[in-house]
Protein backbone atom coordinates (compact mmCIF):
# COMPACT_ATOMS: atom_id res chain seq x y z
CA UNK A 1 0.00 0.00 0.00
CA UNK A 2 1.33 3.49 -0.70
CA UNK A 3 1.42 6.05 2.20
CA UNK A 4 1.25 9.97 0.92
CA UNK A 5 1.09 13.43 2.99
CA UNK A 6 -1.75 15.88 2.13
CA UNK A 7 -0.53 19.95 3.06
CA UNK A 8 -2.87 22.71 4.15
CA UNK A 9 -4.46 24.90 1.50
CA UNK A 10 -6.33 27.03 3.78
CA UNK A 11 -6.40 27.15 7.68
CA UNK A 12 -10.07 28.09 8.03
CA UNK A 13 -10.37 25.79 11.72
CA UNK A 14 -13.95 25.10 10.59
CA UNK A 15 -15.70 23.61 13.16
CA UNK A 16 -17.31 20.59 10.79
CA UNK A 17 -15.55 21.36 7.52
CA UNK A 18 -17.68 18.84 4.78
CA UNK A 19 -18.53 18.52 1.78
CA UNK A 20 -16.09 19.62 -0.94
CA UNK A 21 -17.68 19.90 -4.66
CA UNK A 22 -15.64 21.52 -7.66
CA UNK A 23 -17.74 23.69 -9.48
CA UNK A 24 -15.97 23.14 -12.85
CA UNK A 25 -18.45 25.81 -14.82
CA UNK A 26 -16.86 28.32 -12.41
CA UNK A 27 -13.28 26.84 -12.09
CA UNK A 28 -14.07 26.80 -7.82
CA UNK A 29 -14.51 24.82 -5.15
CA UNK A 30 -16.91 24.77 -2.47
CA UNK A 31 -17.00 23.57 0.93
CA UNK A 32 -19.40 23.70 4.15
CA UNK A 33 -18.59 24.39 7.58
CA UNK A 34 -22.05 22.35 9.06
CA UNK A 35 -22.00 23.51 12.34
CA UNK A 36 -20.55 26.33 11.58
CA UNK A 37 -23.32 28.01 9.02
CA UNK A 38 -21.20 28.58 6.52
CA UNK A 39 -20.83 27.98 2.87
CA UNK A 40 -16.74 28.93 1.37
CA UNK A 41 -15.90 28.91 -1.52
CA UNK A 42 -12.12 28.76 -3.64
CA UNK A 43 -11.85 30.28 -7.52
CA UNK A 44 -8.41 28.79 -8.59
CA UNK A 45 -7.30 31.21 -11.54
CA UNK A 46 -7.69 34.32 -8.93
CA UNK A 47 -6.63 32.19 -5.63
CA UNK A 48 -9.64 34.38 -3.79
CA UNK A 49 -11.57 32.72 -1.09
CA UNK A 50 -14.98 34.05 0.34
CA UNK A 51 -17.74 32.94 2.45
CA UNK A 52 -21.63 33.23 3.62
CA UNK A 53 -23.34 32.70 6.40
CA UNK A 54 -26.47 31.47 6.96
CA UNK A 55 -28.84 30.64 9.96
CA UNK A 56 -28.85 26.63 11.04
CA UNK A 57 -26.49 24.39 10.67
CA UNK A 58 -25.71 23.95 6.64
CA UNK A 59 -25.43 20.00 5.85
CA UNK A 60 -24.67 20.42 1.66
CA UNK A 61 -24.16 22.34 -0.92
CA UNK A 62 -24.47 21.43 -4.39
CA UNK A 63 -24.31 23.69 -7.76
CA UNK A 64 -27.24 23.68 -9.82
CA UNK A 65 -28.01 24.09 -13.80
CA UNK A 66 -28.63 27.42 -13.73
CA UNK A 67 -25.88 29.01 -11.93
CA UNK A 68 -27.14 29.33 -7.84
CA UNK A 69 -26.21 26.55 -5.53
CA UNK A 70 -28.81 23.89 -3.57
CA UNK A 71 -28.51 24.19 0.08
CA UNK A 72 -29.54 21.75 2.67
CA UNK A 73 -30.26 23.46 5.43
CA UNK A 74 -31.54 22.93 9.01
CA UNK A 75 -34.83 23.97 8.13
CA UNK A 76 -35.42 22.52 4.57
CA UNK A 77 -33.68 23.23 0.81
CA UNK A 78 -32.94 26.57 -0.40
CA UNK A 79 -31.39 27.89 -3.76
CA UNK A 80 -29.00 30.93 -2.69
CA UNK A 81 -28.08 33.30 -5.70
CA UNK A 82 -24.73 34.63 -5.68
CA UNK A 83 -25.33 37.62 -7.40
CA UNK A 84 -28.28 38.96 -5.49
CA UNK A 85 -27.03 36.92 -2.08
CA UNK A 86 -30.38 35.91 -1.73
CA UNK A 87 -31.97 32.70 -0.32
CA UNK A 88 -35.37 30.99 -2.34
CA UNK A 89 -36.75 28.41 0.44
CA UNK A 90 -38.78 25.57 -0.95
CA UNK A 91 -41.70 23.51 0.70
CA UNK A 92 -39.87 20.13 0.52
CA UNK A 93 -38.22 18.57 3.43
CA UNK A 94 -39.04 21.43 5.40
CA UNK A 95 -37.34 20.34 9.22
CA UNK A 96 -38.77 21.55 12.53
CA UNK A 97 -37.29 19.19 14.51
CA UNK A 98 -34.38 21.21 16.38
CA UNK A 99 -32.54 18.29 17.07
CA UNK A 100 -32.08 17.10 13.25
CA UNK A 101 -30.63 18.42 10.60
CA UNK A 102 -29.14 16.97 7.21
CA UNK A 103 -25.36 15.41 6.48
CA UNK A 104 -23.90 15.19 2.89
CA UNK A 105 -25.77 15.46 -0.47
CA UNK A 106 -24.22 14.36 -4.10
CA UNK A 107 -26.06 14.68 -7.48
CA UNK A 108 -26.72 11.62 -9.28
CA UNK A 109 -25.96 11.83 -12.89
CA UNK A 110 -29.26 12.32 -14.39
CA UNK A 111 -29.48 15.77 -12.34
CA UNK A 112 -31.48 14.30 -9.16
CA UNK A 113 -30.38 15.56 -5.64
CA UNK A 114 -29.76 12.83 -2.75
CA UNK A 115 -29.59 14.27 0.73
CA UNK A 116 -29.48 12.29 4.09
CA UNK A 117 -30.69 13.80 7.30
CA UNK A 118 -29.60 12.66 10.89
CA UNK A 119 -29.72 13.47 14.56
CA UNK A 120 -27.71 16.20 16.13
CA UNK A 121 -26.72 13.63 19.19
CA UNK A 122 -26.53 10.77 16.71
CA UNK A 123 -29.59 8.69 17.69
CA UNK A 124 -29.62 5.66 16.09
CA UNK A 125 -31.87 5.15 13.03
CA UNK A 126 -33.54 8.53 13.35
CA UNK A 127 -32.53 9.72 9.34
CA UNK A 128 -33.64 8.56 6.06
CA UNK A 129 -32.02 9.07 3.02
CA UNK A 130 -34.17 11.00 0.13
CA UNK A 131 -33.83 12.20 -3.67
CA UNK A 132 -35.03 14.88 -4.71
CA UNK A 133 -36.59 15.41 -8.36
CA UNK A 134 -36.12 18.55 -10.80
CA UNK A 135 -39.48 19.35 -9.91
CA UNK A 136 -39.25 19.12 -5.97
CA UNK A 137 -40.69 15.87 -5.92
CA UNK A 138 -38.89 14.25 -2.89
CA UNK A 139 -38.71 10.23 -2.24
CA UNK A 140 -37.37 8.23 0.21
CA UNK A 141 -34.69 5.70 -0.55
CA UNK A 142 -33.10 4.51 2.71
CA UNK A 143 -35.24 4.65 6.00
CA UNK A 144 -33.27 4.14 9.60
CA UNK A 145 -30.45 5.68 8.40
CA UNK A 146 -27.69 7.00 11.30
CA UNK A 147 -25.22 9.44 9.90
CA UNK A 148 -25.90 9.54 6.19
CA UNK A 149 -22.40 10.11 4.17
CA UNK A 150 -20.37 9.19 1.54
CA UNK A 151 -22.52 8.55 -1.96
CA UNK A 152 -20.65 7.63 -5.53
CA UNK A 153 -21.78 6.47 -8.66
CA UNK A 154 -19.70 3.99 -10.87
CA UNK A 155 -19.19 5.30 -14.54
CA UNK A 156 -21.13 3.03 -16.54
CA UNK A 157 -23.99 4.35 -14.11
CA UNK A 158 -25.25 0.76 -12.83
CA UNK A 159 -24.04 0.82 -9.13
CA UNK A 160 -24.82 3.57 -6.28
CA UNK A 161 -21.53 2.96 -3.11
CA UNK A 162 -23.39 4.81 -0.05
CA UNK A 163 -22.18 4.97 3.81
CA UNK A 164 -23.72 5.04 6.95
CA UNK A 165 -20.98 5.70 9.31
CA UNK A 166 -22.03 4.13 12.18
CA UNK A 167 -22.37 0.82 10.56
CA UNK A 168 -18.87 0.51 9.52
CA UNK A 169 -19.77 -0.63 6.17
CA UNK A 170 -20.05 0.88 2.60
CA UNK A 171 -22.99 -0.32 0.81
CA UNK A 172 -23.74 -0.92 -3.01
CA UNK A 173 -26.44 -1.47 -4.71
CA UNK A 174 -27.81 -1.88 -8.65
CA UNK A 175 -28.59 1.50 -9.56
CA UNK A 176 -30.89 2.15 -12.35
CA UNK A 177 -30.46 5.78 -13.89
CA UNK A 178 -33.95 6.46 -15.89
CA UNK A 179 -35.70 5.77 -12.93
CA UNK A 180 -33.30 7.12 -9.93
CA UNK A 181 -33.94 4.26 -7.75
CA UNK A 182 -31.61 1.83 -5.92
CA UNK A 183 -32.01 -1.86 -5.34
CA UNK A 184 -29.72 -5.19 -4.18
CA UNK A 185 -28.50 -3.74 -1.15
CA UNK A 186 -24.83 -5.30 -0.90
CA UNK A 187 -22.25 -5.26 1.64
CA UNK A 188 -19.42 -3.74 -0.70
CA UNK A 189 -16.52 -4.30 2.09
CA UNK A 190 -16.62 -3.24 6.12
CA UNK A 191 -14.30 -1.00 7.34
CA UNK A 192 -12.32 -1.58 10.45
CA UNK A 193 -13.16 0.25 13.50
CA UNK A 194 -9.29 0.89 13.97
CA UNK A 195 -9.45 2.50 10.97
CA UNK A 196 -12.02 5.60 12.05
CA UNK A 197 -15.27 6.14 10.75
CA UNK A 198 -15.95 6.01 7.24
CA UNK A 199 -17.48 9.57 6.55
CA UNK A 200 -17.62 11.33 3.23
CA UNK A 201 -16.23 9.93 -0.46
CA UNK A 202 -15.34 10.32 -4.10
CA UNK A 203 -14.61 8.60 -6.65
CA UNK A 204 -12.22 8.38 -9.62
CA UNK A 205 -11.96 7.19 -13.02
CA UNK A 206 -11.45 3.64 -12.01
CA UNK A 207 -14.30 3.41 -10.16
CA UNK A 208 -12.04 3.27 -6.75
CA UNK A 209 -13.34 4.42 -3.92
CA UNK A 210 -11.37 7.75 -2.13
CA UNK A 211 -12.91 7.70 1.78
CA UNK A 212 -12.19 10.26 4.25
CA UNK A 213 -11.92 8.34 7.79
CA UNK A 214 -13.34 10.55 10.77
CA UNK A 215 -11.19 9.51 13.70
CA UNK A 216 -8.40 8.31 11.30
CA UNK A 217 -6.16 11.13 10.28
CA UNK A 218 -6.59 10.04 6.77
CA UNK A 219 -8.26 9.66 3.38
CA UNK A 220 -7.84 5.63 1.79
CA UNK A 221 -8.56 4.46 -1.58
CA UNK A 222 -10.13 1.27 -1.77
CA UNK A 223 -10.86 -1.14 -3.99
CA UNK A 224 -15.02 -2.06 -4.21
CA UNK A 225 -14.52 -4.99 -5.59
CA UNK A 226 -11.86 -6.68 -3.07
CA UNK A 227 -12.39 -4.76 -0.19
CA UNK A 228 -8.39 -3.52 -0.59
CA UNK A 229 -6.84 -0.36 0.25
CA UNK A 230 -5.17 0.74 -2.01
CA UNK A 231 -3.46 4.01 -0.97
CA UNK A 232 -3.56 5.97 2.56
CA UNK A 233 -3.21 10.20 1.84
CA UNK A 234 -2.49 11.15 5.58
CA UNK A 235 -3.72 14.02 6.80
CA UNK A 236 -1.94 16.21 9.73
CA UNK A 237 -6.05 16.32 11.66
CA UNK A 238 -7.58 13.23 13.31
CA UNK A 239 -11.40 14.33 11.79
CA UNK A 240 -11.10 13.66 8.10
CA UNK A 241 -14.48 14.46 6.82
CA UNK A 242 -14.58 14.08 3.11
CA UNK A 243 -12.79 14.63 -0.15
CA UNK A 244 -13.30 15.40 -4.05
CA UNK A 245 -11.87 15.60 -7.46
CA UNK A 246 -10.84 19.19 -8.53
CA UNK A 247 -8.73 21.35 -10.15
CA UNK A 248 -8.77 22.30 -13.96
CA UNK A 249 -7.91 18.68 -15.24
CA UNK A 250 -9.40 17.18 -12.00
CA UNK A 251 -6.19 15.85 -10.68
CA UNK A 252 -6.16 17.56 -7.30
CA UNK A 253 -7.68 15.31 -4.13
CA UNK A 254 -9.16 18.49 -1.65
CA UNK A 255 -9.76 17.08 1.50
CA UNK A 256 -12.26 18.22 4.06
CA UNK A 257 -11.45 18.44 8.03
CA UNK A 258 -13.03 19.07 11.25
CA UNK A 259 -12.80 20.46 15.22
CA UNK A 260 -15.88 19.09 16.30
CA UNK A 261 -15.44 16.60 19.05
CA UNK A 262 -11.85 16.94 19.91
CA UNK A 263 -9.84 17.38 23.12
CA UNK A 264 -8.08 20.64 23.65
CA UNK A 265 -5.10 18.39 23.71
CA UNK A 266 -6.20 16.88 20.00
CA UNK A 267 -5.97 20.89 18.85
CA UNK A 268 -2.97 21.63 20.36
CA UNK A 269 -1.53 18.54 18.95
CA UNK A 270 -3.32 18.83 15.45
CA UNK A 271 -3.77 22.81 15.48
CA UNK A 272 -4.94 22.31 11.64
CA UNK A 273 -7.64 20.56 12.61
CA UNK A 274 -10.93 21.99 10.45
CA UNK A 275 -8.48 23.11 7.04
CA UNK A 276 -8.68 22.30 3.86
CA UNK A 277 -6.18 19.79 2.96
CA UNK A 278 -5.12 18.93 -0.46
CA UNK A 279 -3.12 15.98 -2.32
CA UNK A 280 -2.27 15.31 -6.26
CA UNK A 281 -2.77 11.16 -6.68
CA UNK A 282 -1.77 9.38 -9.89
CA UNK A 283 -5.35 9.14 -10.99
CA UNK A 284 -7.94 11.82 -12.04
CA UNK A 285 -11.73 12.19 -10.49
CA UNK A 286 -14.75 12.96 -12.53
CA UNK A 287 -16.77 15.95 -12.80
CA UNK A 288 -19.48 16.55 -11.22
CA UNK A 289 -22.93 16.34 -12.44
CA UNK A 290 -25.11 19.68 -11.63
CA UNK A 291 -28.99 19.97 -10.25
CA UNK A 292 -31.26 20.33 -13.34
CA UNK A 293 -33.63 22.69 -11.36
CA UNK A 294 -35.37 23.81 -14.38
Amino acid sequence: MKTHTSHLVFDTRSILGEGPVWDWKRQSLFWVDIEGNRLYRYHLTSSQTNHWDFDGMLGAAVPTEDGGMLLALENGLAIFDFESEKLTHYPVLGNTDPMMRYNDGKVDPNGRFWIGSMHKNVAPKTGNLYRIDADWNVSLHIPETTISNGMAWTGDQKTFFYIDTATYQVWRFAYNNDLGTIENKKEAFAIPKSFGGADGMAIDVEDKLWIAHWGGHCVRRWDPDTGKVLEQVEVDAPHVTSCCFGGKNLDTLYITSARSGLTAEQLKKHPKSGGLFMYKPEVVGTPINYFKNS
